[in-house]
């Protein structure tokens, strides 16, 4: 493990990087392990490494929820308490297992006060996945079903640099804030139009160009959304 191979990260300077890693510890995370939780006043912070992704994920009152965001290799999560924030209404769940650097939010925070380039790269990650946030919300409001799955697949297959998710239909679900069956309809046109295959809670990505196209197609696909909701 390699702290430098995370995005964020390399991004530094070789006196903040050096600085980091003696405030950090290697972890493992495992799939639908929960990093933070909404409420929490503190927390860590993990620099993710390839093939590890965290979904950012919004729950309601009922633990039906909506994933927003989904960090892998290029960046991290948890950095709202390096900025001395809470963990605001979002669940940190991991997606893909992998490895990962954590650090303590509350002492990244003293370091980040000190080096003012460190806390510059940390809020213009934090800018840039912003607008992710925004695509994604804005997504879940005017896509279909079928074209919501093939984005989340494919940001998926970004983060992680795979051509092979595990991720399973009530993943996805979750994640998209759907039922099942509704994921399972759109998944096995996807699987006709030769853009994927999947079995046994594994997803291969067959066709990158073809599984974009559908990703940026607007509402008025395959199902209506009074079928999957």
């Amino acid at each position: 493990m390699n702290l430098l191979h995370n995005g964020l990260v390399a991004q530094l300077p070789p006196t903040d990087q050096g600085l980091l890693l003696r405030r950090c510890e290697p972890v493992e995370l495992k799939a639908g392990e929960i990093l933070s939780a909404p409420g929490a006043a503190s927390g860590h912070v993990y620099f993710l490494l390839s093939g590890t992704s965290v979904a950012l994920v919004v729950r309601n009152g009922g633990g039906s929820g909506l994933a927003v965001g989904l960090a892998g290799r290029e960046g991290a999560v948890g950095l709202q308490f390096a900025l001395g924030l809470g963990a605001g209404h979002f669940t940190l769940l991991v997606q893909s297992s992998g490895a990962a650097f954590r650090a303590d939010g509350a002492v990244l925070q003293r370091l980040s006060d000190r080096r003012l380039g460190m806390l510059r790269t940390f809020a213009g990650y934090l800018w840039v996945f912003s607008q992710e946030v925004a695509e994604l919300a804005a997504a879940a409001q005017v896509q279909d079903i079928q074209a919501r799955l093939a984005r989340w697949i494919l940001l998926s297959q970004v983060r992680t640099h795979q051509t092979e998710l595990q991720l399973t239909h009530a993943h996805l679900a979750d994640m998209l804030g759907v039922r099942r069956a509704g994921v399972t309809l759109a998944a096995r046109n996807l699987k006709d139009r030769g853009l994927v295959d999947y079995r046994r809670g594994r997803i291969q990505i067959l066709n990158l160009e073809g599984l974009a196209t559908v990703a940026h197609a607007q509402q008025g696909g395959l199902l209506d959304d009074n079928e999957l909701v």
